[in-house]
């Protein structure tokens, strides 16, 4: 009997992953056939299938994976500095917007979340997760005068994301610079909820 190695495991599933993210990017969900996440991760169609069912089980398995990650990130932020807590946030719910294939992967997934309920479901747990974490911290950040009171502390995280958002919506675009979208982020949202260092 034939042992498995877990890590080598682990492995092969993230090169194939990786291939078909870049695969889906090129030529969207609908277009991207088997051969080509094959050839993209550099695998064979045997290979593929023994770590997966489908092209749809693959793509769910990168949405989960980077789910996954923004879940145990979420985990592991230290809520002690709100302000410093808030900002990592932020950066993390963006960070894959200075990925060039951003944009092209976000027309895929906003063309599979119409027609496949589980991309919805996968989207959504990181999204709640997320929202959470910022209302808590926009709160603790009113607490401490750090932030306008004004605000419903879940709506205004609603904001936030929102913003978060709509940056992904464009991130495609020709020209968008993200470095200089984060930074203009930053100013925006310091402003809309009135955030002071002290």
């Amino acid at each position: 009997m034939r042992t498995v190695d877990p890590a080598r495991h682990a492995a092969r599933r993230a090169q194939i992953l990786a291939g078909a993210a870049t695969a889906f990017a090129r030529k969207g969900y609908d277009r991207t056939t088997v051969k080509d996440i094959c050839m993209s991760a550099g695998v064979g169609s045997g290979t593929l299938f023994h770590y997966f069912t489908d092209k749809r089980a693959i793509f769910h398995a990168i949405l989960e994976a980077d789910r996954d990650q923004l879940l145990a990130d979420l985990a592991d932020v230290d809520m002690r500095d709100p302000l410093s807590a808030f900002w990592h946030v932020v950066e993390r719910t963006t960070t894959d917007l200075r990925d060039p294939m951003a944009g092209a992967m976000v027309l895929a997934i906003l063309g599979q979340v119409t027609v496949d309920p589980a991309v919805g479901e996968i989207l959504g747990a990181g999204d709640t997760a997320a929202h959470a974490v910022l209302a808590e911290l926009i709160g603790r950040l009113q607490e401490a005068g750090q932030a306008d009171p004004a605000w419903d502390p879940a709506h205004a995280a609603t904001w936030v994301q929102t913003m978060t958002d709509g940056l992904y919506l464009r991130c495609g675009d020709e020209g968008f610079d993200a470095d200089v979208e984060l930074a203009q982020l930053r100013l925006v949202l310091t402003r809309m909820l009135d955030v002071r260092t002290r």
